[in-house]
């Protein structure tokens, strides 16, 4: 699979996840006045979640050859008097560690105003840390204009992109609704933060433990097979790229072909049907839906890009390249009487950082009991 392709499939399954949680959080969004949000600008993206944090963060831009992969991580709470702060992660192309001299004093410099030291700990890459906030400042000084943002001493050098920061930023503003007030971050006004987004708390579910093991698993061939099957698939949001849904079986050289559905017992006379739906060079998608256990009637689609469920949890993890420097995490969890959205996550863009990615951008925030 190409980058290119690889990149295409991954956001296709982000907007997968969006849509098959509609039915899954709407306990969570009763409970929350804050819905979490994406955004994305040429090397710059931003996830704000349903407590209202919001995390930016900026990359190297590929076209700039003398950068090794480098990554600023803005993150601003919501509410009045909250600050920005800002941590990074600088890596290497080559090589996994670097000789400790060449960790030593690595400065960081905005538009070649050298603000200092940055402090990292040991020698292993990504090396890590926290700007103070000095340098915090310096950043949001050029935020509205062009930045040369660089980490770097007299043996490696890193480049911190500008496309799409300004963009990126004020959609955070924006979203905390601090544009025009004192403190927006691009653009900012007289208003006070009066009216400025309020932080909420993370929602609590308290997860019902449910089977483990299917009681029950239909193979393709089997009389009740059909109609279970038509069933779910109905039940599946329709989109512009995929108008009779997603789950139609896996490929094979005489077309699509249909795999067993597993039956698991949950509670109240409910049940998770659960079967392969999608293969690709790195992943594999399970459909999730819930329905009466005599299996008639409509079901509850949960999603299609589950990976694994156990004991009342759905887990998803889907790469976005094969060297695997990036993921996006879902997870639900059955509360008794339905499965509830509990983490909804992207580890940040497949620019070659480190395997798994090394931030936490999170859409859907909340605390499991």
């Amino acid at each position: 699979m190409t980058i290119n392709n690889s990149v295409f499939l991954m956001k296709f399954i982000l907007g997968l996840l969006s849509l098959g949680c509609i039915s899954a959080i709407s306990t969570a969004v009763l409970a929350q006045d804050i819905k979490g949000m994406s955004f994305s600008h040429e090397d710059w993206e931003l996830y704000c979640s349903n407590t209202g944090t919001c995390r930016a963060a900026g990359y190297q831009n590929d076209d700039v050859s003398q950068s090794e992969p480098a990554s600023l991580l803005l993150t601003r709470h919501a509410g009045a008097k909250q600050m920005l702060t800002a941590e990074f992660a600088l890596a290497s192309f080559e090589e996994d560690t670097l000789p400790v001299s060449k960790v030593r004093n690595i400065h960081f410099f905005v538009n070649n105003w050298d603000l200092g030291v940055v402090k990292v700990e040991g020698n292993e890459l990504p090396l890590m840390g926290t700007l103070s906030s000095q340098q915090v400042n310096a950043l949001l000084e050029v935020a509205g204009q062009n930045a040369k943002v660089e980490f770097k001493n007299q043996d490696v050098h890193w480049q911190i992109s500008d496309k799409g920061m300004t963009a990126t930023l004020l959609k955070m503003d924006d979203f905390q609704k601090r544009v025009n007030t004192v403190s927006a971050l691009i653009k900012k006004g007289g208003n006070s933060d009066a009216g400025v987004l309020a932080a909420a708390p993370k929602f609590v579910v308290k997860q019902v433990k449910t089977a483990n093991q299917p009681y029950r698993t239909l193979a393709p061939t089997q009389p009740h097979y059909q109609a279970l099957y038509k069933t779910l698939i109905s039940s599946q949001p329709k989109t512009e790229e995929v108008a009779e849904g997603f789950c139609e079986g896996i490929y094979t050289g005489d077309g699509q072909e249909p795999q067993p559905i597993q039956l698991y017992k949950l509670s109240g006379q409910k049940v998770l049907a659960t079967t392969l739906c999608w293969r690709a060079a790195y992943n594999e998608g399970y459909g999730m839906w819930v329905l009466d256990a005599s299996l008639k009637g409509p079901a509850t689609f949960i999603t299609e890009t589950a990976s694994d469920f156990s004991e009342g949890h759905i887990y998803s993890a889907q790469k976005g390249r094969g060297i695997g420097d990036c993921w996006a995490i879902a997870e639900w969890v059955w509360n008794g009487q339905q499965f509830v959205q509990t983490v909804d996550r992207w580890t940040g863009m497949c620019k070659g950082l480190a395997a798994g990615g090394v931030w936490d951008l999170d859409q859907i925030e909340a605390v499991v009991k």
